[in-house]
């Protein structure tokens, strides 16, 4: 795959997105994101032809009222009633027809060589994945964290086709659980040298009273200011190395994920996503937009974008165009309900 973008022409659509979503009070974003994934899609290439997207911004910004509509409605029954919090239940069994509606709508709207991806989930195998399991991963502490990425990867890449022909997926687990296991390292590692770093600068400024102000009122027979300040310090960077020890860990899944994914006919895909590199450019990247109060976005998008397209690889075991030339026809007659109505976006 390549990307043919560039940070000034995208910097011209994001201000104009910006400015439109702000006079707007939001309701532009639904155009914005249309707009933006237009650019990012017709400049992603695979064998001289680009991807395209169809999205109406319409259809986004009813999902997005829908969203939000329900999420103030739950809050304001819980600040009448606490009863209300049951109304969690609905959500909750929602959540799986919810994901496959967004599913179905973001790969419906994306077309390369004029042949359209879809979506074909079940609501139940959809509960078990994306309901059931990620709950018995945070149950085990993440133990299950790589059996959930797998049923979710091959749930996925199993009821994903283009035109008429079918995706598959079948992650290896022993491949996610070496992936599992050097997250977990990476989590040790960057908790300690955060924890350290962050512990001994607050032993170093605790004779200067900085943490007077702030924890004087602390029993200092129990914990000195300095000792409060570097607990607390130690439990951020633990939060902190969480994240990053997240990216790390769904590069290393994105990686074993596309390496078990074949388009039917044996056609292969391929990552080489680098999981240090991954984390360092999303970090910097966030430093960047901060330090430059959001006018580097623009160039952090593209240089996001651009790495993971640049280490996605597609290995064709045929000629292409004879493979598009047969779904072309063999799609032509089902094609036309993509033309009537694309469903809703949910913003999953």
């Amino acid at each position: 795959f390549q990307f043919s973008g560039n940070a000034r022409e995208y910097f011209g659509i994001w201000v104009v997105n910006l400015f439109l979503s702000i006079i707007t009070l939001g309701i532009y974003t639904a155009w914005a994101k249309v707009r933006r994934l237009r650019y990012f899609y017709a400049n992603t290439w695979l064998a001289g032809h680009n991807f395209e997207y169809h999205a109406k911004p319409l259809s986004i910004l009813i999902g997005r009222i829908i969203v939000v509509a329900a999420l103030l409605a739950y809050n304001i029954a819980i600040s009448i009633s606490p009863l209300a919090a049951v109304l969690i239940v609905p959500y909750l069994i929602a959540i799986p027809w919810i994901i496959n509606k967004a599913l179905k709508f973001r790969a419906r709207v994306t077309s390369h060589r004029n042949i359209r991806f879809d979506f074909d989930g079940t609501y139940w195998r959809a509960f078990w994945v994306f309901a059931i399991m990620p709950l018995l991963a945070a149950i085990t502490l993440g133990v299950l964290a790589p059996v959930a990425s797998r049923l979710s990867a091959n749930y996925i890449g199993n009821n994903l086709k283009y035109g008429t022909a079918r995706f598959s997926t079948d992650a290896p687990l022993g491949n996610l659980y070496s992936n599992w296991f050097f997250s977990i390292l990476f989590l040790i590692a960057v908790t300690f040298v955060l924890g350290i770093g962050g512990a001994g600068l607050v032993f170093l400024l605790e004779d200067t009273n900085i943490f007077a102000g702030v924890m004087g009122n602390l029993d200092n027979d129990r914990m000195s200011p300095g000792l409060a300040a570097a607990t607390i310090t130690g439990v951020v960077a633990f939060y902190i190395a969480a994240i990053l020890t997240y990216l790390f860990y769904a590069a290393g899944v994105r990686n074993v994920v596309y390496g078990a994914t074949v388009l039917e006919g044996g056609h292969r895909f391929n990552s080489t996503i680098g999981r240090w590199r991954y984390v360092w450019i999303l970090i910097s990247n966030l430093f960047a937009t901060i330090f430059t109060l959001g006018l580097l976005r623009p160039w952090a998008a593209i240089r996001t974008w651009r790495y993971m397209i640049s280490h996605t690889e597609f290995a064709a075991a045929s000629d292409l165009d004879d493979f598009v030339t047969r779904k072309n026809t063999e799609g032509s007659a089902a094609g036309a309900e993509f033309l009537d109505i694309e469903g809703i976006d949910f913003g999953i």
